[in-house]
């Protein structure tokens, strides 16, 4: 299977669900102290491109603070759940590995690509954090998660129940291997928290998610 379609089948998972994920996660933020943790590098107003925006919950959180919030998905069923439950808001319809066609070199504060990246299969990842890195100004900042582990699967989607067996595409990232390429790339860490996934619902449970927040230099 192609890189593109394993992304294609991630789209596909994520329009079938999109509804009941509104319902769900439309508006409800968890990990808050690693939202704060970011907002505390963010300069007044800055422009934050979230790079998997899915129903907005990042749009509800981020915009009432007066920061200037652009998502992205490519799921045009979670656009329009997103914008059923907060109205029309700064939103791409886009595959990620896209980027570029959007945004201009050195033109975003903050990047924000929280349970997003693990979708990537292993070389677009690499260009999309290249691609991040490219449009992020001087000491521009990324967070971003991802899950500890080797090679690549297709988990199960939990909201399709038995049609969603072995149907969702991830990727991950061994202990040393993302260390490789965010070095490579030029960003240094400010931040980093790892997390077991144990809530109802998780994609995929008992999994390690690590947070890491870095700085462009």
């Amino acid at each position: 299977m192609t890189p593109k379609a394993k992304r294609d089948s991630v789209k596909e998972s994520y329009n079938l669900i999109a509804a009941q994920y509104g319902k769900d996660f439309g508006t409800f933020i968890e990990d808050i102290d690693v939202y704060e943790t970011f907002e505390k590098e963010l300069p007044k107003g800055a422009t934050i491109l979230d790079l998997g925006a899915g129903t907005g919950r990042t749009y509800a959180y981020f915009n009432k603070k007066g920061y200037e919030y652009i998502g992205l998905d490519f799921s045009p069923k979670m656009k329009d759940e997103a914008f059923k439950i907060h109205g029309e808001f700064p939103y791409i319809l886009e595959d990620m590995v896209n980027v570029r066609n959007h945004f201009k070199d050195n033109s975003v504060d903050a990047v924000f690509a929280v349970y997003s990246l693990f979708h990537l299969p292993k070389d677009d990842l690499r260009k999309v954090l290249s691609d991040v890195y490219d449009i992020l100004k001087e000491k521009g900042i990324i967070l971003m998660s991802y899950q500890l582990g080797d090679g690549e699967e297709f988990t199960d989607e939990p909201y399709l129940g038995e049609s969603g067996k072995k149907k969702l595409y991830i990727s991950y990232q061994a202990k040393d291997e993302m260390d490789s390429i965010l070095k490579s790339l030029g960003f240094v860490d400010i931040y980093k928290k790892e997390k077991v996934e144990t809530v109802d619902g998780a994609i995929k449970n008992n999994a390690t998610t690590v947070f890491r927040l870095m700085r462009k230099i």
